[in-house]
């Protein structure tokens, strides 16, 4: 009998936010004969990063690959919020493990992976722990905001300078500004900070990827007192925050760990 094999593709989707509005999300999908694993890729503040080209070398290793948005950024409505961030994260997860989205984009349920970076791995890791048929999550350089909110409270001689970059990143956001986002950090540090999560996830798999010279997510704050006391799995590459100067090692790395899951 003939196998009929569906050719890859690229496919404009929308999907429900946590609130009202619809996502504006890219879905790439491998020539395939059977369902293929899934990788949803969230990014960065304010969405510098989208990583799409490893979207694409990921389509060409079998994988599904869905690049989100969340509301006020890469044009989908609303305004942006870090909370917003958290429930968009939350939905879009939910909405992909249901069957309604596996069996229409011949997805195997079993084999769905969050992979965030920076802000991305924060609204993530929220989310792999909201969703628990989530199989994986993969944080590269995860930003704590509930962390950074508290310090700030802590130190508020640096305040100004968190401003400073919120107000900056907010230029490229919709209807929001530096001063909203700051009070919305230091308003829910606690209930966003990711360390109060790493009890929940004890027994997920999870990985965590860093660099020592990330000089935004910094590897002993961001990084080394999430992977402490806890089950993620590290790998360390030599890079900047981006994974500018050496995204073959780092690509290499995380999609190796997938691979041997």
């Amino acid at each position: 009998m003939e196998t009929i094999t569906k050719k890859a593709s690229l496919s404009l989707i929308e999907l429900q936010s946590g609130g009202d509005e619809s996502l504006f999300c890219r879905l790439y999908s491998p020539a395939l004969t059977r369902p293929a694993p899934l990788i949803v890729l969230f990014h960065g503040f304010p969405g510098k990063q989208l990583n799409m080209d490893w979207a694409v070398r990921l389509q060409e290793l079998g994988f599904h690959v869905l690049v989100t948005s969340y509301r006020g950024t890469i044009g989908s409505p609303g305004a942006f919020r870090f909370r917003h961030t958290l429930e968009d994260a939350t939905a879009i997860m939910k909405h992909v493990v249901s069957p309604t989205f596996t069996e229409q984009h011949d997805v195997a349920a079993d084999q769905i992976t969050i992979v965030g970076h920076s802000m991305g791995g924060f609204a993530g890791l929220h989310a792999f722990a909201n969703v628990p048929t989530i199989a994986h999550y993969i944080g590269i350089s995860p930003f704590n905001f509930g962390l950074i909110g508290q310090l700030v409270l802590e130190y508020p001689e640096h305040e100004e300078a968190l401003r400073g970059v919120l107000s900056r990143g907010a230029t490229f956001l919709s209807h929001t500004d530096g001063e909203t986002l700051l009070k919305e950090l230091t308003k829910n540090h606690a209930e966003w900070n990711l360390l109060t999560l790493k009890e929940q996830l004890r027994t997920r798999s999870a990985l965590l990827v860093t660099s020592e010279r990330d000089e935004t997510s910094i590897k002993s704050l961001h990084h080394d007192l999430l992977q402490d006391a806890s089950t993620f799995e590290e790998i360390i590459v030599d890079s900047d925050h981006n994974y500018i100067d050496n995204r073959e090692d780092a690509f290499q790395s995380w999609t190796t760990w997938l691979q041997q899951r």
